[in-house]
């Protein structure tokens, strides 16, 4: 007996430094996610050109920056339901091989959504997963660069994804994931054979997409045994100030009317990609439903390209803004774990700085507009929690310069779309 225990003593050793397995996860919870992403095409295909393969050309797309949303229901222990959106991105279509040194053929810009399953058995403080379904590739707007009459269809395809909570308290945590997807598209679009964009050669491509997505974020869960929480940790909130910190992701209309020495120019427009910045909302309740909310961002600096009949210029130039907001905001709900508001009111577009391009004596004029919101805040105690936040707001400002000497008149309409996730503390 003595020499069986020395025998497995050193087992036992081993045994105490595996961690042991949690609980798994419960049927009906539901864990809800913000993350920022960064997600990048593989950039191969076949393509044609006037129906020949052109075995030495191919494209480059830049790697895109956005938002994700997701949430997990969980049907059975540790197996549940996938679904996530993301907010729009865009990329470019920049030729390669044989065509380098061919201007941008054009922006798509996309949204990315999942569905799928997962298996995640353990929720110790470190809990990884592993899930996969079916992407969808969902293009929004396309814009023409040299390119004329782009065409890149929606896909979707299969998907894989795994990763890891860390969980930080009972009902929330940050995580981390990877996922890739496998589809492709059938692009299509004329390319010009001179400066007079009157001779095209028809361009099409079997584009495979097959995207890596990484992201990173933060997680609250609804537990089923966190129905009975004390009204101590989820009562009615009566606190005044509500103050939200985040990351913003901004997406512009990218219209344009330009005229070019007083005369219309049929077909411009402009392009520009999302962009990132940190932002800071402050509310003051000024009755148990009503708010007044001030939004402020830390101001971001866009690259502003020319689009369709404009699409061969080079950059155009470069503007510095901040976005700023002022609504009046309804909370119906101020208890429980999910509080929804909606909003209404102003929007002012501050210009603090211009960079010339394409477009020299470049200047843009501050905007002031409306903007309309909807929002949640989904609380972990009483006081903290997260919020998710989407903005629309109508910006239309006046851009003038000139090209070549010649005046440069544009009247923009931006119109940005405002995707905010991050921390909210009820003071």
């Amino acid at each position: 007996m003595i020499g069986m225990l020395r025998r497995i003593a050193p087992l036992g050793g081993l045994a105490l430094l595996l961690p042991a397995p949690a609980c798994a996860q419960q049927a009906g919870d539901i864990v809800v996610r913000v993350a920022a992403a960064r997600t990048k095409l593989v950039d191969e295909g076949t393509i044609r050109i006037n129906g020949t393969v052109e075995p030495d050309a191919g494209y480059r797309t830049r790697a895109t920056r956005h938002g994700v949303v997701s949430a997990s229901y969980f049907v059975i222990r540790g197996v549940a339901v996938d679904g996530s959106i993301s907010t729009p991105a865009t990329t470019n279509n920049v030729p390669a091989g044989d065509l380098a040194g061919t201007p941008n053929l054009g922006d798509d810009e996309f949204v990315l959504a999942t569905t799928g399953a997962r298996l995640q058995p353990f929720t110790g403080q470190v809990s990884p997963y592993i899930s996969g379904g079916m992407e969808f590739h969902l293009t929004t707007q396309v814009r023409d660069g040299l390119g004329q009459d782009l065409r890149f269809p929606s896909a979707n395809g299969p998907y894989v994804e795994g990763g890891v909570e860390f969980n930080l308290g009972h009902r929330w945590g940050v995580f981390a994931s990877v996922r890739k997807a496998w589809y492709h598209t059938n692009a299509s679009g004329l390319l010009p054979l001179d400066a007079t964009l009157t001779n095209f050669a028809q361009v099409n491509a079997r584009a495979v997409l097959n995207p890596l997505t990484v992201q990173a974020g933060m997680l609250v869960r609804f537990n089923q045994s966190d129905a009975n929480t004390s009204s101590e940790d989820l009562g009615a909130d009566d606190r005044r100030w509500v103050v939200r910190a985040g990351l913003t992701t901004l997406a512009l209309a990218d219209k344009v009317r330009l005229n070019v020495g007083g005369a219309p120019y049929p077909g411009a427009g402009i392009s520009t990609f999302e962009h990132y910045t940190p932002t800071v909302q402050v509310g003051y309740m000024v009755t148990p439903e009503i708010a007044l909310n001030a939004t402020l961002g830390v101001p971001p600096t866009i690259d502003v390209y020319g689009a369709g009949s404009i699409g061969a210029l080079p950059k155009l130039g470069r503007v510095t803004y901040g976005p700023t907001a002022l609504t009046v905001q309804y909370h119906p709900f101020r208890t429980g774990w999910i509080r929804p508001y909606v909003g209404a009111g102003l929007a002012y577009m501050i210009v603090f700085n211009t960079e010339d391009g394409a477009f020299k004596n470049l200047r843009v004029g501050n905007d002031l507009g409306w903007a309309v919101e909807a929002g949640t805040d989904l609380m972990i105690n009483r006081h903290w929690g997260m919020f998710i936040d989407f903005k629309k707001a109508g910006l239309r400002p006046r851009a003038t310069g000139t090209f070549n000497g010649i005046p440069v008149v544009g009247k923009t309409r931006l119109d940005p779309r405002a995707f905010s996730g991050g921390v909210v503390v009820h003071i």
